[in-house]
């Protein structure tokens, strides 16, 4: 079996929180610091052609999504704090890996396919094990806006704008829209 097939098999089985952290622990361990300095190196090579100003601001966020992820995931499952989420995974965590397995493996480059497996693990870690939003925190988005929180609740300014776009985290995560509050609801016409 190829490698992402086994590796999204594996996810597949998971069905609690703790489940999950067990599995992507194990499949993230996998990955070097050598693999890791690579991926950001992919991303700063995505990254040259990015506005100056609006680069500053992203690539920080950007190495916070895969380093400080990272880090997350291996101390809380070395300390045991993962391994006590016996919550049942969202419904929508089979449809995500179906999702991981087409992006990857419609990739031709292996060692790209090594990368975007490694990017959709430690984002399943937030957005399926942690409840934290695709992207952290302030990552900034074109015209300005970026992810916060308020109210204990996560805003993204993209949340239900990536239609069209089969690879992408957004809809599976747990960030609401600011927007939506502000758009009217269509109404019935009345006879």
């Amino acid at each position: 079996m190829h490698k992402i097939r086994k590796c999204c098999f594996r996810l597949r089985t998971a069905k609690t929180r703790g489940e999950l952290s067990t599995i992507l622990f194990e499949e993230v361990s996998r990955f070097s610091l050598h693999d890791l300095q690579h991926l950001r190196g992919v991303l700063e090579h995505e990254f040259r052609d990015l506005p100056q100003n609006y680069r500053k601001k992203l690539y920080p966020k950007a190495m916070e999504q895969i380093f400080g992820t990272h880090h997350t995931l291996i101390h809380m499952s070395r300390s045991g704090h993962l391994s006590t989420l016996t919550a049942p995974l969202d419904v929508r965590f089979t449809e995500y890996c179906d999702m991981v397995e087409r992006t990857v493996l419609a990739e031709p480059d292996q060692k790209k396919q090594k990368f975007d497996l490694l990017y959709f693990l430690l984002a399943a870690f937030n957005l399926f094990v942690i409840d934290l939003p695709g992207h952290p925190i302030g990552t900034p988005f074109p015209g300005g806006m970026i992810v916060e929180q308020k109210n204990g609740e996560y805003l993204c300014p993209v949340q239900g704008k990536t239609e069209g776009v089969e690879n992408s985290i957004c809809p599976f995560c747990s960030a609401k829209n600011p927007f939506d509050e502000d758009i009217p609801k269509k109404q019935k016409p009345k006879k």
